[in-house]
């Protein structure tokens, strides 16, 4: 497993321990820098975090644009 790989995995389990301990509720949100490249950063996109997969993680530019996706943020 690379390092992105373990990244997004490590963004989904953030989401769903930081909802199931109530940090974070249906409009929080949990991101993280994109481990191989400086200026991007890893997000959910617009989901309750304790119903976040692996699938729903989006590469963002640092003005919020997503990276090569398409679906809404």
């Amino acid at each position: 497993m690379d390092e992105l790989e373990r990244s997004i995995g490590d963004l989904v389990v953030a989401n769903r321990i930081l909802a199931k301990e109530d940090v974070v509720d249906a409009y929080g949100h949990v991101s993280i820098r994109h481990p191989n490249k400086p200026d991007p950063y890893l997000l959910s996109r617009s989901l309750s975090p304790g119903f976040v997969t692996r699938e729903d993680i989006i590469e963002f530019k640092l003005d919020g644009t997503p990276v090569s996706d398409t679906r809404p943020a």
